[in-house]
């Protein structure tokens, strides 16, 4: 017996489809087993790899003389689960080199004459510390201020900033339970809101036997600004969050990128090669949406009837 020939139907519609999901050009045409296999197994395969390499994979960026990922060109085969790396490199701000400054190690978004978070509300967890009334001491005791404690807090801070200006305020309770309220003041800095993988290792209030311990963090988001409560000025320094979306398949920076090949070694790679190895595998799905079968359909007929001339 002959086998019927595929109906591929539109195969350009269905070499699309199978590209922005796998399995689905063969399931428009009909071809249901190979829409199961291949979209269970391509799509298991790079989910595996993502979620061994802490879903920081996948990710776009091309800088002329600089990091390029190569590897994407063969992840960006599985489809829509690996485009929005592309619309989030579109999204992503790199570090301005006139505000560079390498001994503060956090790369910070300032506020003033830019456009970064013009708006904040976000529940905020991290510490403050006033700062010594030196205008209220003689110039001779000076030298003999005890330094201010640092204090935990956690709560909510939010600021608006309008035609320039901006008015912010955080409201809290302290470790102890005492509430906290502060006005903020000066120019506030934050970590970059498009960001896989941010730094949020606090730099400014260490106690003198705390060792400073690098952090880095998807979710959450550095932030510091100078507060005062109407008699005494201070500073506060902490994280608030980072929604998923600002993160999912963002950029990944040198420095995010030294720590996690340092901490995960070799499974990060293997993580990349698996995702790799998914796209590719994809693109001859999207063959075989396109095009059919390789062999094997047609032949028989023909050389059965040949047969029979004979």
């Amino acid at each position: 017996m002959t086998s019927p020939k595929v109906d591929l139907k539109n195969r350009w519609l269905a070499a699309v489809l199978a590209f922005l999901v796998p399995g689905a050009g063969h399931l428009y045409q009909r071809r249901h087993f190979k829409a199961v296999i291949y979209s269970v197994c391509i799509l298991g395969l790079f989910v595996s790899g993502m979620a061994l390499g802490e879903w920081k994979v996948v990710y776009w960026r091309w800088e002329p003389g600089g990091h390029r990922t190569f590897g994407y060109l063969a992840q960006v085969l599985v489809g829509l689960p690996a485009l929005p790396a592309r619309f989030q490199a579109m999204r992503y701000t790199p570090p301005p080199e006139d505000n560079f400054e390498p001994e503060r190690r956090l790369r910070l978004d300032w506020i003033m004459g830019s456009d970064v978070d013009s708006e904040l509300d976000e529940s905020f967890t991290g510490r403050f510390r006033f700062r010594p009334d030196i205008d209220s001491i003689a110039p001779e005791a000076i030298g003999e201020l005890a330094v201010e404690p640092i204090v935990s807090v956690t709560g909510q801070i939010h600021w608006q900033r309008v035609d320039g200006e901006y008015t912010g305020a955080f409201e809290g309770s302290s470790a102890d339970g005492k509430p906290v309220s502060m006005t903020l003041i000066g120019e506030p800095a934050i970590g970059p809101r498009v960001f896989a993988h941010g730094e949020i290792t606090p730099t400014v209030l260490l106690g003198d036997d705390e060792k400073l311990v690098r952090e880095f963090s998807s979710s959450l988001r550095y932030l510091r600004c100078d507060v005062t409560d109407g008699k005494r000025k201070g500073e506060i320094e902490g994280t608030v969050s980072r929604s998923f979306w600002n993160s999912f398949q963002a950029p990944l920076e040198n420095k995010a990128l030294e720590e996690i090949h340092g901490r995960l070694g070799r499974r990060y790679a293997l993580a990349e090669v698996i995702t790799w190895i998914a796209g590719l595998l994809n693109l001859l799905a999207i063959w075989d949406a396109l095009e059919g079968p390789a062999y094997g359909y047609g032949d028989e007929e023909e050389a059965a009837e040949g047969e029979a001339a004979e």
